[in-house]
């Protein structure tokens, strides 16, 4: 049987986590799969462990080359896949074993131009963001469903747990944007921009690994990669202009860069919060007007924005106190947690020695009853 389903394997210093990651691949329960490792410059073990999986394993294929990012990775997989579909699995997460075959089982069944699945997050750092992360990775839909804006907007962007289809990602030349972060937001909202329907798993069969290497780590500790979120918003721009999809999507556009921009915000300092505003009001006075979203309420929070007025500030120190204030929350919710659970486990050790006292007590008292009380 002609392998369908192609996995891209993005690698730089992972040897901690690799093995996992290739064990979970190899042993999916859909055989005809190819895995395509892209050796990304790792200076540690990961490219002996990939030598060592492809001697054992003829189904992988490495490509070697300099650093160059995720982006830069992914394309380097995608530039050599040959197969009707494809999907990408990060180096220091895994799969479940079924999830190759209920996501090409699916992506065929309802003939939809994509599928995603749920995940399951699992936390060595970031603890602080469990209840956020349930929330956004949470699926929304079920079943097979046609594209619209809200759903685009309501569906994570991660790329991981989801099933492509190459013949759009070749007829629209879909590449990841080398050289920046948030690569996801890009070739996830690229991607339905030009596709029909989309299928839903309502299982977690992605086994997402969040630790403090990982690249969404360090968004969330460097703010210098905060302006990612603008840049990447950009080029989704630019895309959507030459596709013709802006035409009939400004609102959807402008919905997409308003939460890209109080990203940046939200994760950057006063200094570095300049540059982004200078940004930001460059890119609104050079297309606003000719792209103005239909949405008179969009249209308000972009001009807010460009103006920055009274109002505007006091939204931006309410979205600063809110995100503060929960994530503050968040963090003493999780301790409480712990030490509950704890205290629980001090209870039940504390009751089981308890039953051991008494039942050693009333062994001692029936002896003394045989005995005749003494």
């Amino acid at each position: 049987m002609k392998e369908k389903l192609t996995v891209i394997v993005p690698v730089y210093n992972v040897a901690r986590y690799l093995p996992d990651c290739l064990e979970s691949i190899i042993n999916q329960s859909l055989k005809d799969i190819k895995i395509i490792c892209v050796n990304d410059g790792s200076t540690d073990d990961s490219g002996k462990i990939l030598d060592s999986y492809k001697e054992k394993d003829n189904r992988i294929s490495i490509i070697v080359k300099e650093n160059g990012g995720l982006s830069s990775a992914r394309n380097a997989g995608l530039k050599e896949c040959q197969t009707e579909y494809v999907m990408f699995c990060d180096s220091d997460d895994y799969y479940e074993n079924t999830m190759c075959e209920k996501m090409l089982s699916t992506i065929e069944r309802d003939n939809s131009d994509i599928a995603a699945c749920s995940q399951n997050v699992i936390y060595h750092a970031h603890e602080e963001m469990r209840e956020s992360d349930t929330n956004y990775y949470r699926l929304k839909y079920s079943g097979m469903k046609y594209i619209d804006d809200e759903l685009t907007i309501k569906t994570d962007v991660s790329v991981v747990n989801k099933i492509f289809r190459m013949n759009i990602i070749k007829k629209y030349k879909l590449q990841f944007p080398e050289g920046l972060n948030n690569e996801d937001f890009y070739f996830y909202n690229a991607y339905m921009s030009v596709s029909d329907s989309i299928s839903f798993v309502n299982q977690r069969l992605y086994n997402y690994v969040r630790h403090s290497e990982s690249i969404m780590s360090k968004n969330f500790e460097a703010e210098k990669l905060s302006m990612d979120h603008l840049l990447v918003a950009e080029r989704l721009f630019d895309f959507y202009k030459e596709t013709g999809f802006l035409e009939k999507h400004k609102n959807l556009f402008w919905k997409q860069w308003t939460l890209g921009f109080w990203f940046a915000v939200e994760h950057s300092s006063k200094n570095h919060r300049d540059e982004i505003y200078r940004r930001a009001r460059t890119f609104i006075n050079e297309n606003f007007e000719t792209w103005m979203p239909e949405d008179p309420k969009i249209a308000l929070e972009v001009k807010h924005i460009l103006t920055d007025n009274m109002f505007g500030k006091m939204k931006r120190q309410l979205r600063r106190g809110v995100v503060g204030a929960y994530k503050k929350m968040n963090y003493r919710y999780n301790q409480r947690n712990r030490i509950n659970s704890k205290l629980e486990k001090i209870m039940m050790k504390n009751g089981e020695l308890m039953d051991r006292l008494e039942n050693i007590e009333g062994e001692i008292n029936n002896k003394r009853s045989e005995n005749g009380g003494i």
